[in-house]
């Protein structure tokens, strides 16, 4: 069997392997990896003091392992609420903590007692590790995908149950456990699940960190890095899903296609940065008119699309419409010039398409840049409905 010395050394072995993976995640920017690197730095070094406690002086073995750990758990958790966006208690966390080292000492040097700074060193962890779960759970909103917040939550509650029956064994069997490294039964079974906390927390943050970055890399992928709006491809497998749940459940379905009036001379005349600006003006305005359930993508360099669920022939006039007001823009004056407001006044031409029974997606945008060549033709800035297959060959 092995023994506490041997545990502990475990555990902090295990430290490392958590602090080698987020060493890789430095860069990453993401909130809360230093705070996890800095705990598997601090909770290696309080393994280390727990498990050489017989040869250094007492303060520390007691105090100073003791608080040395606490901190750890400290950080863990000021990682989780950085992680999720919350503010990190300092000064909640500091109280906690002097409060915690003041009672290690006085059950040391006043009551010497193993059993109440074990107690002590219990509650400390056991609030922490609520706390972890607490803040995993209030961000759920957030959430990508569940396994990684699930896993750490329910691992933050068994721990903090772990602690509070560590507290009820340890004083029922006061007389029987007197060393942390007195290889008792109990003793062994809590050691040996308490070295594990920090590394298993630490993991459960990497996990989060991790579908955080293929959130971000999925996001990058699917929008356009200027406008914010859909990419293309993505717009495309979205449609292609759209235009077969319209056709199968018979539901409505209307196209827009727009794009910036003069744009070459918008570029030409300005610089491209200034047509960069417009562009991305663009994707701020049109992004605060279409719904939460329609598509609004960036297609072609100023050619811009909006897929419109549930919305026949007179619903996708309307948003056309309100679409065209809104990105009509006069020319700005004053010190917007210097700023991210396009300096030039802008506007767009729109084509309206909607589905029509066994109508493909490449059919439907076939006859909305139809509808868009006929605003132009007609004077820019302006709204055209591409006709009904059957109108347009009457």
């Amino acid at each position: 069997m092995l023994s506490a010395f041997s545990i502990f050394m475990l555990g902090a072995l295990f430290c490392v392997v958590p602090l080698l993976v987020l060493s890789s995640l430095l860069r990453s920017g993401i909130p809360g990896i230093r705070e996890w690197s800095a705990a598997s730095v601090i909770g290696i070094a309080a393994y280390v003091l727990y498990a050489y406690g017989r040869a250094l002086p007492p303060f520390l073995a007691y105090e100073a392992a003791n608080t040395v750990y606490a901190v750890a758990g400290a950080a863990v958790l000021a990682g989780f609420r950085r992680f999720v966006g919350r503010n990190v208690p300092w000064i909640l966390l500091g109280v906690g903590l002097a409060s915690h080292t003041i009672a290690i000492a006085l059950f040391h040097y006043r009551f010497d007692s193993y059993v109440l700074r074990t107690v002590t060193v219990a509650v400390f962890q056991g609030a922490v590790c609520l706390a972890i779960a607490l803040a995993v759970l209030q961000s759920r909103r957030s959430w990508r995908s569940r396994y990684p917040y699930v896993f750490t939550a329910a691992i933050a509650l068994v721990v903090a149950l772990g602690h509070l029956i560590r507290c009820l064994v340890y004083m029922k069997n006061s007389g029987e456990i007197s060393s942390l490294l007195q290889p008792s039964p109990w003793n062994l079974v809590f050691v040996s699940a308490g070295t594990t906390v920090i590394p298993v927390l630490i993991l459960g943050g990497v996990m989060m960190a991790h579908d955080r970055m293929m959130a971000k890399a999925e996001h990058a992928a699917n929008r356009d890095f200027l406008t914010g709006a859909w990419s293309r491809r993505a717009f495309f497998e979205f449609a292609e899903r759209e235009v077969q749940r319209a056709q199968r459940a018979g539901r409505k379905l209307s196209l827009l296609v727009f794009d910036v009036d003069h744009f070459k001379s918008i570029n030409d005349t300005y610089g491209h940065a200034a047509g960069d600006r417009v562009l991305a003006d663009i994707g701020g305005r049109a992004a605060a008119v279409v719904r939460n359930i329609d598509y609004f993508a960036r297609i072609g360099g100023e050619e811009f699309a909006v897929l419109l669920p549930e919305a026949d022939r007179a619903a996708g006039l309307i948003v056309a419409e309100r679409l065209r007001a809104a990105l009509h823009r006069a020319e700005a004056h004053g010190n917007e010039k210097a700023g991210t407001i396009p300096p030039m006044a802008y506007s767009v031409s729109i084509g309206v398409a909607t589905l029509e029974a066994s109508e493909s997606l490449a059919e439907l945008m076939h006859r909305a840049d139809a509808a868009l060549y006929e605003a132009k033709a007609a004077g820019r800035n302006t709204v055209i409905w591409a006709p009904q297959i059957k109108e347009a060959c009457a």
